[in-house]
């Protein structure tokens, strides 16, 4: 049975609609302000809320701004009821996270109908959410799973080829077995960190606070240094030719930093330029100090990204063109090392170009 809340200061009205609510099939319950309808909306869950504007203790836009501040009420569909055609009013309720409007008075088949759709509409909305959800599941699964069972596949049938053929191939072909046992182990062990950081950050180990009281004070250009040579490692698809030089004109600048973190972030956007840029093009990397602040500038001349995908680069588990560009990973490191950076106090910004190019900027602030 639907549970329908009436918050209605007006006694004698309250009572007629929870009267005929009840009478139409509906669970209803009454309140006669704001402050009780909100008890008992969190006592009562209602599926459904129905409001007057005007009530003396707080209005129907006061009622609706508390409940979408909380995120286990912040869903349930809200009626306003109004004897106003104000369309200010309507447009700040709407603000405030009203969905519908029943004017003042109201007629019971006026009332039924407003609740019936709104209903049906928050259905439709939860079931469509819901494919969604199960979708991106669906490919997360997917997803994360390829990206830990493919290296495995590859070193454990190296391993069987060896335990099976040791003295029966040749040192070239051992040699070229153990290639392939080590870019599996480096793809895997790249996964196993990324899913660590992530870890991490989300359960607030991995912090601006615990930075503040733990980090450690590190030279900027020793790790960027050390960030290009995991980039390397990360950067499985990197095409003939590509050519990676660091520059720098301050060696002695320090950052107060988790410094395996902070390595992982700068690794993982090299790595993306690596990865992006054509073949036989320069992977450009540049580190000053100016004013106190650490700049980090990565650039490649790769396809750039759409500026309409931006917003959705950052999104964890997300790959822009996936289906037009191969790539490999989970979607996540532009998201993690935007974290990271952020636990750092840091900031990350893309400037990318359709067809000439990215370049990423990052700015930390410099400790001492």
């Amino acid at each position: 049975m639907v549970k329908v809340l009436l918050i209605e200061d007006e006694l004698n009205v309250l009572e007629d609609l929870v009267e005929l609510l009840n009478y139409a099939g509906f669970d209803a319950k009454g309140e006669p302000d704001g402050t009780q309808g909100l008890e008992t909306t969190f006592e009562w869950f209602p599926d459904i809320i129905v409001c007057d504007y005007h009530m003396p203790d707080m209005s129907g836009t006061d009622v609706v701004r508390r409940l979408r501040s909380d995120a286990s009420m912040a869903l349930i569909p809200f009626i306003l009821f109004t004897a106003s055609d104000d369309n200010e009013l309507r447009h700040r309720a709407r603000l405030a996270g009203v969905d519908d409007f029943v004017a003042k008075p109201v007629t019971s088949r006026q009332l039924i109908e407003s609740i019936d759709a709104l209903l049906r509409r928050h259905a439709i909305i939860k079931a469509s959410a819901d494919e969604r959800l199960e979708m991106v599941r669906t490919q997360l699964t997917r997803m994360v799973s390829h990206e830990l069972r493919t290296p495995l596949i590859s070193i454990n049938t190296v391993v069987e080829v060896l335990s099976r053929q040791v003295g029966q191939i040749s040192a070239l072909e051992v040699q070229e077995l153990l290639d392939t046992l080590a870019a599996g182990s480096r793809r895997l062990t790249h996964r196993v960190e990324q899913l660590v950081f992530i870890t991490q950050l989300d359960a607030c180990v991995l912090s601006q606070e615990a930075i503040i009281a733990d980090g450690l004070d590190m030279t900027a250009w020793d790790l960027v240094m050390a960030a290009t040579n995991l980039a390397r490692r990360f950067a499985y698809q990197m095409k003939s030719g590509v050519t990676l030089s660091p520059e720098t004109r301050d060696y002695d600048s320090q950052v107060l930093c988790n410094p395996y973190a902070l390595k992982q972030a700068l690794a993982e956007l090299i790595a993306n330029a690596l990865t992006f840029a054509p073949a036989n093009t320069p992977v450009n990397v540049q580190q000053w100090l100016n004013k106190g602040t650490i700049f980090i500038s990565i650039t490649d001349r790769g396809p750039g990204i759409p500026q309409d995908k931006l917003d959705l680069a950052f999104q964890r588990f997300q790959q822009i063109d996936r289906e037009e560009h191969e790539q490999q990973g989970m979607g996540v490191g532009l998201w993690l090392a935007q974290r990271i950076l952020w636990a750092h106090q840091g900031m990350l910004d893309i400037r990318s170009v359709e067809g000439k190019g990215t370049q990423v900027m990052i700015r930390l602030p410099a400790s001492g």
